[in-house]
């Protein structure tokens, strides 16, 4: 068994010896989250994919202490590019909803977006499923 000095040594093995690894699964999910559209999923299911790979991009990336209301600003920014690539990556069927989404003043966080998103799903599953098809009946003679 190594025996190191310090603390300081330990920690700056490992740091040396992981970093690689950090960086190709920060590639990896940046490279996720870009190509992530909601094809046949869900809202909600779509939504907590995003989520996913926000909440792990987070982790992965150093956090930033800033003063004189920067990191506020920096928070406000990173807010907008999560709103903006959830409704790049929404079904075409949305198109409608994310014009409206996007005129809105000032702009919905994108957890509000979400349930705005949801409540319409909801609706359009409603509509569907109270509405019966209209049936065409044919009498055929027989000759």
């Amino acid at each position: 068994m190594n025996y190191l000095d310090s603390d300081f040594t330990v920690w700056s093995e490992l740091n040396e010896r992981f970093s690689t690894v950090r960086g190709h699964k920060y590639y990896k999910t940046q490279r996720h989250l870009f190509n992530l559209e909601q094809g046949s999923d869900s809202t909600e299911f779509y939504f907590h994919k995003l989520k996913g790979c926000w909440d792990e991009i987070k982790t992965l990336e150093p956090t930033i202490n800033c003063t004189y209301g920067a990191n506020k600003e920096w928070e406000l920014q990173l807010e907008k590019m999560k709103l903006i690539q959830f409704l790049m990556g929404l079904h075409s069927s949305y198109i409608a909803a994310r014009g409206q989404l996007l005129m809105m003043s000032p702009r919905p966080t994108v957890n509000h977006t979400f349930m705005l998103l949801k409540q319409e799903e909801r609706q359009r599953q409603f509509h569907n499923s109270t509405s019966s098809p209209i049936a065409m009946m044919v009498n055929v003679s027989k000759l």
